[in-house]
């Protein structure tokens, strides 16, 4: 039933566009294999992408060279789910890390440990690269362009604000901030449009400020769900992650209304010492005129409460997965795993700036060379997808959000809104 029901969800999203979507596609032969992608039919990546599929056919056998059907990214879990349960032929895809709970339990996707066997993952891929693509411990997905969001800092401005020391906990974090506020020269004169803002949090946009807030929930030791699916976010760890991002409010870390365009722009001008973004932050926030983008943009691993604890960090990224019903899985296999090759991976990172996911090729000089996907490395073994990824993920995204402004503007006290978010997800 719970199938029958995820399946409803995602055809209803697209009940309008569908037809469309299908007009357009590609016609492609029973024989052979079928790779559904969006960013083959961008005008960035499609010649690579052109390249990554003819060098796979060139030393393949006629029936299993691969075919591209291309549609936009917006409505990639839906066609899938609808073709899914047609008789096209669909063997592998390239999905967002926010489509596969979906896909999952709609039963679209295979699991990869009868594919690739159960050591491949834990040989080929960091722990939090394999965790986003997996669901309720079954592993769906094989992890493509992987790069949890970070912690961005900025070097400079921490220096002239006297931060000397390693960000470490939550209490570093903290002091950090306290001293950004109170230290830095352009938070001292009296022209406040140059003021620094110690944390440019997102509190404007729910698709943004909800993953967000997330990582904080993971570091304090709370989730939005319990093992059985009932929310937990009025539990008395979540309340204490609540309470404490109501302090950064109050003692003027972060602001209202921050979008993540905001803080990029921000961040770019040299406003803001810390915000969270993904590697694919790069372009925007470069600015020449500050020189080397390394003295003033590092990406590091969240703080932790305590000592020891393992950082937190929202994920990102695209998983190649293979349709269960596809009767050509172990040719699919060797699809995926040309895609994921050290020759083929290192130029969609050259020309792309793609980040690879495996282990081996991570460790390559090219990549080990580049300033900011080296400094990302660390970052790739927290990653976790979001707990609200699924039909209802704009919708519990948007309560969350919703309670945390009436937390942050003093209309409801932490525990008030923490209550409301549970009663509300748990009504949707």
């Amino acid at each position: 039933m719970k199938k029958f029901v995820v399946v409803l969800s995602i055809l209803a999203m697209v009940v309008s566009s569908a037809f469309a979507a299908g007009s357009s596609e590609k016609t492609v032969e029973q024989d052979g294999m079928v790779f559904s992608n969006w960013s083959g039919s961008e005008k960035a990546s499609s010649e690579i992408f052109t390249w990554m599929i003819d060098s796979f056919n060139q030393k393949s056998a006629p029936e299993n060279k691969i075919e591209q059907i291309n549609w936009p990214w917006g409505e990639t879990e839906s066609q899938l789910a609808i073709r899914a349960q047609g008789n096209e032929p669909y063997d592998v895809a390239q999905i967002d890390i926010r489509m596969l709970p979906a896909l999952a339990e709609a039963g679209v996707l295979a699991d990869l440990t009868k594919v690739f066997g159960s050591s491949y993952f834990t040989d080929n891929f960091s722990e939090g690269s394999i965790s986003v693509g997996n669901y309720k411990g079954t592993q769906y997905g094989v992890p493509w362009t992987v790069a949890p969001m970070a912690l961005i800092s900025n070097p400079k401005i921490l220096s002239d604000s006297g931060v000397d020391f390693e960000i470490v906990t939550i209490a570093d974090f903290e002091k950090a901030c306290a001293m950004v506020k109170e230290n830095h020269p352009a938070n001292k004169d009296a022209d406040l449009s140059n003021d620094i803002i110690p944390y440019a949090a997102m509190t404007k946009d729910s698709g943004t400020a909800a993953p967000d807030l997330m990582v904080w929930l993971w570091t304090f030791g709370a989730n939005v769900y319990d093992s059985d699916g009932n929310c937990t976010l009025n539990s008395e760890k979540a309340v204490s992650a609540l309470t404490w991002f109501e302090n950064l409010m109050e003692k003027g870390y972060i602001q209202k209304a921050v979008s993540r365009g905001d803080a990029r722009t921000l961040f770019k001008e040299g406003r803001v010492a810390f915000y969270d973004d993904a590697l694919m932050s790069k372009g925007a926030i470069t600015n020449d005129a500050f020189g080397d983008i390394s003295t003033y943009a590092f990406p590091k691993v969240h703080p932790v409460l305590n000592k020891g604890d393992k950082p937190q960090a929202s994920g990102w990224g695209h998983l190649l997965v293979i349709i269960d019903r596809s009767p050509k899985k172990a040719e699919a296999k060797a699809f995926i795993e040309h895609l994921i090759s050290e020759e083929v991976a290192l130029k969609y990172f050259k020309e792309n700036g793609m980040l690879p996911s495996r282990k081996a090729v991570l460790s390559n000089t090219a990549v080990t060379s580049d300033y900011w996907s080296n400094a990302w490395t660390p970052v790739l073994a927290g990653g976790r997808l979001a707990e609200t990824a699924g039909p209802q993920y704009a919708a519990a995204n948007g309560v969350i959000l919703e309670e945390l402004q009436s937390m942050l503007s003093g209309t409801k006290t932490p525990k008030q809104a923490a209550d409301a978010m549970c009663s509300r997800i748990t009504s949707l």
